[in-house]
């Protein structure tokens, strides 16, 4: 049976505090190298390339041994449905499935362009999208018999107790 709710949702909370600073750093680093070469054509498509690759690159290696730093905390593990350690193919998929929780709002967001008046009111409706869009998604889960969430089950994983 998988975690409760409460915890993977914790682990989720925890993990978005450790994407962001991983983010961070990749954003800094990023404006390091822009700053020496200011001309570098394709700036933004760029570094959100980067970002996605240096984000996949930590979930993958660490589904791969099992758990992130967040499901350490959380005492929550990941293995394949026959209670294996996930090959890098499926962990690699997995991420690819992971990112229902934000893309769906921000393309969302994209498309309606909601009138934000302020840079904190439109990251608030950023917020608020996903936010709303992720509970819907968790709740989801209650739907299933092993209670997983759909992209574990489309992924051929799931999340057990450490």
């Amino acid at each position: 049976m998988a975690p409760t709710l409460r915890r993977r949702l914790g682990s989720l909370l925890y993990e978005a505090l450790v994407v962001i600073a991983v983010g961070l750093v990749v954003v800094a680093l990023f404006s390091l190298v822009t700053t020496a070469v200011p001309r570098l054509p394709h700036q933004r498509p760029l570094l959100l390339a980067s970002c996605f690759a240096v984000f996949g690159g930590y979930f993958t290696y660490c589904w791969r041994h099992g758990q992130t730093l967040a499901m350490r905390a959380w005492k929550i593990r990941i293995e394949d449905a026959r209670g294996h350690a996930l090959s890098w193919g499926r962990a690699c998929v997995r991420y690819l499935l992971a990112w229902v929780w934000v893309a769906p709002p921000l393309a969302f967001i994209a498309a309606t362009r909601p009138p934000a008046g302020s840079l904190s009111g439109a990251l608030g409706t950023a917020s608020l999208a996903i936010l709303g869009w992720a509970a819907l998604w968790a709740l989801a889960a209650v739907l299933h018999p092993r209670r997983q969430f759909w992209h574990d089950v489309a992924s051929g994983t799931r999340l057990v107790p450490a």
